[in-house]
């Protein structure tokens, strides 16, 4: 339900004007007499009063997905927009410049309606136990997009809904061409969402490394590199942003199969930025020994380090056909493996890789997370001294050392959360993956 606010006693607390992320005038319209109102968007709600910045507006909507901001549009051009009040919807019309700026100043802080005004559903591209993704095509242009469909009313709404505002906003506060990008999030039903993301056109790094196995070739070495160091600066980007993906692995990086050197990760659903807290969890046979090893309730201080180890994990399979240096038949066994870490480095030894190739996936590998190179110096290492060097400079608005380890306080809490299971939702190649949140494989059931 909208949670809009009527008249506003002059008891309540004035608005705070100072980061005003957008603001213009428009026109309500009434039966006698038109009225203009001024509208704000600020960094956590929208604003309407009759003044421009009215200590009392009329009408307030704090921005969250639970709220539903409603468009009109004329020859696809929005003409207005609208919000619910006293359980009717109140229509504010403006110019559409005006409106477009609007738009895009809430996109993805609250949900819009009214999806099949702006997107025409195609096919179905992936799907999991509780979302779906669609190709969809924006109406006014015809560009191709992707949209995953989501469900946030599973066994607990609250940690759903917690999960899926958190996806959503660390994907839009990275604005990077190797970061999925976000556009727009609808609410389709009241516990039903649509995430407009960009399509990407390539194939899961899973299916290339799948080839490799099934027809037992290897990649020559330096389009290794190229790889390599493309996903090195995608995570450079995400570790300064202070987000932690935790779960790097094949079916979570696409590829152009134009250029190694085009690159995205996604899925950022277990994801955490700052001092979030949540459980820890991760995919079995790619974790850090120091998450996967963690007793539980226990507090530990880790780092974006993990996010290196499970690479390193991409990396032995990028260089062994498709090897894992955790194997085994079952999940288990590749998690009692996983924990362990003897890693068996003969596995690409053998396939005479140079002696920097196998230096640099023993530091991305390392046991201990202290011993553990981050991603900035894995880009200084000699193993791409014959590719274009990476500066610190390339990595413009960097608030934080390269070199530092970006600590995240972890807090591992007593309740036993399901397993997860994963799927590549962007190819429609269907990868199923199970998560570990207790680390106790006889506790496991699903969920997206």
């Amino acid at each position: 339900m909208n949670q809009s606010i009527g008249e506003n006693q002059q008891s309540q607390p004035s608005i705070n004007y100072v980061n005003v992320k957008y603001s213009f005038k428009c026109l309500r319209r009434h039966l006698f007499k038109d009225k203009v109102y001024h509208v704000h968007a600020l960094q956590n709600m929208i604003t309407i009063g009759e003044q421009f910045n009215d200590p009392n507006p009329k009408y307030k909507l704090e921005l969250n997905l639970k709220n539903t901001v409603y468009w009109k549009q004329e020859h696809g051009q929005n003409r207005a927009f609208g919000i619910k009040y006293k359980k009717n919807v109140k229509y504010f019309e403006a110019a559409s410049e005006q409106l477009n700026k609007f738009r895009q100043a809430i996109s993805c802080l609250i949900g819009f309606h009214s999806l099949d005004e702006h997107y025409k559903l195609e096919k179905v591209i992936g799907q999991g136990s509780f979302s779906k993704v669609h190709k969809v095509y924006r109406l006014h242009d015809d560009k191709p997009f992707a949209m995953k469909q989501v469900s946030s009313k599973q066994k607990n709404d609250k940690e759903n809904m917690q999960l899926l505002e958190n996806e959503i906003g660390i994907l839009n506060s990275i604005n990077n061409e190797s970061i999925l990008k976000i556009f727009e999030v609808y609410r389709i039903e009241e516990h039903q969402y649509g995430i407009i993301v960009e399509f990407v056109d390539g194939v899961c790094l899973a299916t290339l490394i799948e080839q490799l196995k099934k027809h037992q070739t290897k990649l020559k070495e330096y389009d290794i590199k190229v790889m390599l160091q493309a996903i090195l600066k995608a995570l450079v980007v995400i570790h300064q942003e202070q987000v932690i993906h935790r779960d790097i692995k094949p079916q979570n990086i696409m590829i152009s199969l134009s250029s190694f050197r085009n690159i995205k990760i996604i899925d950022f659903g277990l994801s955490i930025k700052n001092q979030l807290q949540y459980n820890r969890c991760g995919t079995p046979g790619y974790m850090a020994p120091e998450i996967v090893n963690m007793k539980k309730d226990q507090q530990k201080a880790w780092t974006s380090l993990c996010d290196i180890f499970s690479l390193g994990v991409v990396f032995f399979k990028l260089l062994s056909k498709g090897i894992s240096c955790f194997q085994g038949q079952t999940s288990d066994q590749v998690l009692a493996n996983n924990k362990k870490c003897q890693i068996d480095w003969t596995i690409v030894q053998q396939y005479n890789y140079s002696k920097n190739c196998i230096s640099l996936l023993k530091s991305l590998l390392a046991k201990d997370p202290e011993e553990r190179i981050t991603a900035y110096q894995a880009l200084q290492h000699p193993f791409f001294a014959d590719l274009p060097p990476v500066l610190a400079t390339d990595f413009v608005g960097n608030s934080m050392t390269f070199r530092s380890k970006c600590i995240m306080n972890q807090t591992i809490d007593k309740q036993n959360l399901d397993s997860v299971t994963s799927l590549n939702d962007y190819t429609g190649v269907q990868k199923q993956q199970i998560y570990i949140t207790d680390l106790k494989p006889s506790r496991i059931s699903r969920r997206i």
